[in-house]
């Protein structure tokens, strides 16, 4: 007899034969992510100079990239979630009528029920389909169980690795917030190398702590939305992902209820009592009552039940010949089946440990980054609030210095009033011929106040000297 592998039950289906009911296109996605990205660009373009806007805009470049992979995680979940619910109406829908003869494998019912099924294009009624060929094939409610148990383990595996993409995009969506988070640090320290270079005007120093606060906040809000996105896409594609698991269930159940039990098995052996009663059935059959015949008649039918005999017991050695060949047949076909499940079984674990060790680089790697930021981002808040103190008290100082200039100018101004009334008090007094000698002690006494108001009228000029410590004296 042929032959029989696994591998050839699915000849007849090329359409099917990649088995992807459940993938989705990734060009597709791709295209659908940076649409929605560039879509809610434009669309808040209105609003810029609103927080959000300010938010999307203003923090760099890290915030398009993470929108575009939050976009790409939402759309790999959506498609996934509408597949699911066409493949879980589909379930529910899927019946196989109980007049069909599923105990008869070469009956025409069964080849055009498996037809049908493989038409239909869902998940359950593919698998259903395949399951059926197989049984026509072998004729074995045992070997289409084997092929259901095969098929089943390739959809596990199968819906296990195609999450691993937008797990991936989902690690990668922080990351770029840390990235952003790093950028922005970066320009707040640069801002704040340029506030120490320009630190002689009041005015540029406000500049300055502005560009520093501009780069802390590009730094946190980078990291504030890389990780609300990466919430929002995590919790939805978690639970597509499950529950796609039980959508896989639901068929393996359907499967092992409804349509194995129904499937014949296949008899192996041929007891000597089934050959006697066939024996047996076939003279009581196939001869006369011997009471009704007479003796040559007797003669006869002794012969020609020898003979038949002889000839059944040779068409029985065939049989069992070609019983035994079907056994050898159906132990190898066994085989390579266990063979090739236990290699793609290997495969996919392989795969699997591969993406588990990956992930806890990407662990690793993120926790380091988060440790790395917090020490950073805790020195550079205990710098800032140094600064901000300094910067208060010489605010404070450079007040109090305006104004003891502005209360010395006013007394500049009160004593040269001073001047001028007591010059023209003394023409007067020079004038009228009386206090000579009092006019002569007051000239003397506004000679000597003259050098002091003069030395008190000239412009000032405050200089601050930076020391090692990173006090800034004035």
């Amino acid at each position: 007899m042929k032959d029989i592998s696994f591998k050839s039950l699915l000849k007849h289906h090329p359409h099917h034969s990649r088995r992807q009911e459940l993938e989705i296109n990734l060009p597709l996605v791709l295209l659908i992510g940076a649409s929605i990205a560039v879509a809610i660009y434009i669309l808040l373009l209105p609003i810029r100079t609103s927080p959000i806007g300010v938010l999307l805009y203003d923090r760099g470049f890290t915030q398009p990239l993470t929108i575009a992979l939050a976009s790409i995680v939402a759309t790999i979940t959506i498609l996934k979630y509408i597949k699911l619910r066409q493949e879980y109406r589909a379930l529910r829908r899927i019946w196989i009528a109980e007049h069909i003869p599923l105990n008869q494998p070469n009956s025409q019912e069964i080849a055009l029920l498996q037809q049908r099924l493989a038409k239909e294009g869902s998940l359950v009624a593919v698998r259903c389909s395949r399951i059926l060929q197989a049984y026509i094939q072998s004729g074995d409610r045992t070997a289409a169980a084997e092929f259901a148990l095969d098929d089943s383990s390739f959809y596990t595996s199968s819906s296990e690795s195609s999450y691993s993409f937008p797990r991936i995009l989902v690690w990668a969506i922080p990351l770029l917030g840390f990235l952003g988070t790093v950028f922005g640090i970066s320009q707040a320290v640069g801002g704040f190398t340029g506030v120490l270079e320009q630190a002689g005007d009041v005015d540029q120093i406000k500049e300055g702590i502005t560009s520093v606060t501009t780069g802390l906040a590009v730094a946190f809000d980078t990291t504030l939305l890389a990780l609300c996105l990466s919430i929002l896409v995590m919790i939805p594609l978690v639970l597509v992902e499950r529950y796609e698991s039980h959508l896989l269930l639901g068929i393996d159940v359907f499967i092992n209820d409804k349509l194995l039990p129904r499937l014949q098995t296949k008899n192996k052996d041929l007891s000597a009592e089934t050959i006697n009663n066939a024996v047996k059935g076939a003279i009581d059959e196939h001869f006369p009552n011997p009471e009704t015949l007479v003796e040559p008649a007797h003669q006869y039918a002794r012969e020609a039940a020898q003979k038949l005999a002889t000839g059944f017991l040779t068409e029985i050695a065939k049989i069992q010949d070609i019983s035994s060949q079907v056994i050898e047949q159906v132990a190898n076909v066994r085989e390579i089946a266990a063979k090739d499940r236990q290699e793609f079984m290997t495969f996919f674990g392989q795969q699997h440990q591969a993406n588990q060790e990956l992930i806890e680089q990407i662990k690793n790697t993120v926790e380091e980054i988060k440790a790395r930021n917090q020490s950073v981002a805790n020195g550079l808040s205990d710098q800032t609030r140094e600064i901000r103190q300094q910067l208060e008290q010489l605010t404070s100082v450079l007040e109090n210095r305006v104004s003891a200039l502005e209360k010395a100018t006013s007394k500049i101004t009160d004593l040269q009033q001073l001047q001028h009334n007591l010059n023209n008090s003394l023409q007067s007094l020079e004038k009228a011929g009386h206090l000579e000698e009092v006019l002569v002690g007051v000239k003397d006494n506004l000679a000597r106040l003259q050098p002091l108001l003069q030395q008190m009228n000239k412009p000032r000029r405050i200089t601050f000297i930076e020391q090692d410590n990173g006090n800034i004296p004035l």
